[in-house]
């Protein structure tokens, strides 16, 4: 059984903004009997990990948080949420799962689409073996791969994406990838994959069985009101048009082309 521990981080000697502590504040009234832990960089600089040590000598926050995300839940179980997550209902029922994750409302590539995992929300037991093979990812890895700062950022940085990451290494238990795939699924290991909705964005669904938005990289945004606003059911026209998108992505698909990337 999932822990009722919520981990989080904060490694930036910035005060975290008014906005971010709101949504703290929120998780703490929707779930009033988890306990909240905070990751700082005191706490991460004594895990001495070489890949979010060099990310954090870079100022590459997030990055670090990719590592950290996978060795908290790995050692300690529980559920990691990035600071810009805002919760709206209980996550109780999904304590029983040996580790749950939601699919990205977004997809990634051309041609054939991919659908990485929401890795800015999910739990798991201590120990669970995806979060080992994820955590496994930064053994030994540099986050700096050049000093030169003259070429491009990609090639002077590992750069990666959790999410990325972790729906590598679900492939290993049998997670589909496909990005025209959303749908409630159970793998190997107790891996419980829910639709995008619960954990990510409504993507012009009902708010019925959304859980938490993720409110897309908030901590950087410089105020409030540039955050995306779900609020009851979303306009049909705007589902309308999502729905359409895709539709002509699996026709200019099978056509071997792809023209637009849906969000």
């Amino acid at each position: 059984m999932i822990p009722k521990i919520i981990h989080y981080s904060w490694f930036s000697n910035d005060p975290i903004p008014e906005h971010i502590q709101k949504f703290i504040e929120k998780w703490r009234v929707v779930l009033p009997d988890y306990e909240i832990v905070l990751w700082d960089g005191p706490k991460l600089k004594e895990i001495d990990n070489t890949f979010a040590n060099e990310a954090v000598s870079q100022k590459k926050w997030a990055f670090a948080s990719d590592f950290l995300r996978f060795y908290v839940v790995y050692h300690y179980g529980g559920i990691w949420f990035d600071s810009d997550i805002e919760v709206f209902k209980s996550f109780d029922q999904f304590l029983n799962n040996r580790l749950f994750v939601a699919r990205e409302a977004g997809t990634h590539g051309y041609g054939k689409k991919e659908r990485w995992l929401t890795a800015h929300c999910f739990g798991a037991e201590k120990g669970h073996p995806l979060i080992e093979d994820c955590l496994s990812f930064y053994t030994d890895r540099h986050f700096i791969r050049s000093a030169n700062t003259e070429i491009p950022i990609n090639f002077r940085y590992e750069m990666i994406l959790a999410p990325q990451v972790m729906a590598l290494m679900a492939k290993k238990y049998g997670y589909d990838d496909n990005g025209f795939i959303d749908r409630d699924e159970l793998i190997e290991e107790g891996i419980h994959i829910y639709p995008s909705y619960f954990f990510d964005s409504p993507q012009y669904r009902s708010m019925k069985n959304v859980y938490s938005i993720h409110r897309e990289a908030g901590g950087w945004r410089p105020n409030n009101n540039q955050l995306l606003n779900y609020k009851g059911t979303n306009p049909k026209k705007g589902r309308l048009l999502h729905e359409f998108k895709i539709l002509f992505q699996k026709l200019m698909l099978k056509f071997n082309m792809a023209l637009i990337r849906v969000r």
